[in-house]
């Protein structure tokens, strides 16, 4: 049974900070906030701080990666249960494991890939639902979850996906299964494990099938899960979550495959621009704003590129030779210290995360500063923007304020629960409450008076 665990006032002291916590219908609504890309909305101070201690602690069921969502008034998170099944190590407990040696270890009993829904003032859970209960096909790394894809929810629904056996479902508030999809299990690159998340928008359910054997973006209708369209196969595995953006007054979708980005017509699935050369997989997404279209990724043995794509741009876009830039293409660079953590842009300056804090002009790539992170330990969850700070947690659950500009300020930070749990999901603020989930645990840490 899970364990809830109050400290710091619990509930009491978060709704008297906060008046009727989490009001709004959809506050973070999925991965990185959907068309917000990690910047919080208005409604939260610019100059939100956490508070030295988390208003309640609720032990987990399982193991899972994804980030908690706010939909409706309640919370979720999606999680792996099973007799098989082991909580994710961090990056040194996982590269020394055996399963990512050549040696996956697959549970041989079913597991039971569930979605939860908490109860935003005191973290209880109000329900479970079992998607599906199966024996997973392959393994994943020591470090990642069968659980690692964040929900998505909006318009009295909420979307459970999991790679790991393609099954997709819809639910209502009071978790009543709508509909559901099999969609088969993904082959991911060496047993790795999946990870790309489902994006909602406008009535739209996308789907990325990126992997050694199929390769697609799928739209489906979000209140029936009918296909819409789906797109050209491009097999190869990519961790990357799909973005929505607008891109010369139309809406597209931005889908980053193995050694290529594409973008698609969100209402009819053509493709309107793609950049390939790119010598690598994706286990980051890519950011975009008014401006353009931002990403870079590393991987051994890749030179870690970073483009920058000026807005409205069709066709073609790849680099030719040793070109690193074009009319379409901003500049490109390489070693460029791209990490795990999607990027994020603050004004006229991008940031990448992962070991190192990176900071460059968005207009010209000139590069700002390169710091190693606070307290020596890499970040593996999305950073978040409120303001002008940048909220970040590595993977000892040290969450820092970072302040964006052109200079770097070594911040304190503040430790969420023990350091002995792994904090590789990405934290979700909502209200004012910043959700925080660790390999143990989910944490409601609200911010300072």
């Amino acid at each position: 049974m899970p364990i809830n665990v109050r400290i710091a006032g619990g509930c009491l002291a978060l709704v008297g900070m906060f008046g009727s916590a989490f009001v709004s219908a959809a506050d973070w609504s999925q991965f990185r906030g959907g068309m917000r890309l990690s910047h919080v909305s208005d409604s939260t101070p610019a100059t939100w701080q956490p508070a030295e201690a988390p208003a309640w602690r609720t032990e987990l069921p399982g193991a899972g990666l994804s980030q908690p969502i706010v939909v409706d008034g309640g919370i979720y998170v999606t999680t792996a249960v099973g007799s098989g099944i082991a909580r994710p190590k961090s990056m040194a407990g996982g590269v020394v494991d055996p399963s990512t040696m050549g040696r996956p270890q697959i549970p041989k009993d079913k597991v039971q890939f569930q979605l939860i829904r908490l109860n935003p003032q005191d973290g209880s859970i109000a329900w479970t639902k079992t998607v599906a209960e199966k024996v997973p096909a392959t393994g994943t790394h020591a470090s990642n979850s069968y659980a690692t894809e964040t929900p998505c929810g909006g318009d009295g629904r909420v979307f459970a996906y999991f790679g790991a056996t393609g099954d997709l479902a819809a639910f209502d508030a009071e978790g009543k299964e709508l509909w559901k999809l099999e969609l088969g299990p993904q082959q991911i690159s060496n047993q790795f494990g999946s990870g790309a998340s489902p994006v909602l928008h406008e009535g739209r359910l996308l789907i990325p099938r990126f992997n050694e054997k199929e390769g697609r973006l799928l739209c489906l209708d979000a209140a029936t899960g009918k296909e819409l369209w789906s797109s050209e196969a491009r097999e190869g595995t990519s961790w990357a979550t799909p973005v929505v953006w607008t891109n010369g007054g139309k809406l597209e979708v931005i889908a980053a495959g193995n050694g290529v980005v594409l973008g698609f017509d969100l209402e009819t699935g053509a493709e309107r621009w793609r950049l390939g050369g790119i010598d690598t997989s994706f286990s980051c997404s890519v950011v975009a704003d008014a401006a353009g279209v931002y990403f870079g990724t590393s991987s051994p043995g890749s030179k870690g590129p970073i483009y920058a794509i000026k807005a409205g741009q069709s066709g073609d876009l790849s680099l030719a030779g040793n070109a690193t830039s074009s009319e379409a293409v901003l500049w490109s660079k390489t070693k460029s210290g791209a990490g795990m953590p999607s990027p994020i842009v603050v004004d006229d300056l991008l940031y990448f995360f992962g070991n190192t804090v990176t900071c460059y002009e968005k207009k010209t790539g000139t590069e700002v500063y390169r710091k190693r992170m606070p307290a020596g330990q890499m970040a593996a969850g999305c950073p978040l923007v409120v303001g002008q700070t940048i909220l970040v947690i590595n993977e000892t659950g040290k969450l820092f304020a970072i302040p964006a500009g052109r200079e770097f300020a070594e911040p304190d930070g503040v430790q969420v629960g023990s350091d002995k749990e792994v904090f590789w999901a990405s934290p979700a603020l909502a209200d004012g409450t910043l959700l925080v989930r660790s390999s143990e645990a989910l944490y409601a840490i609200p911010g300072k008076k």
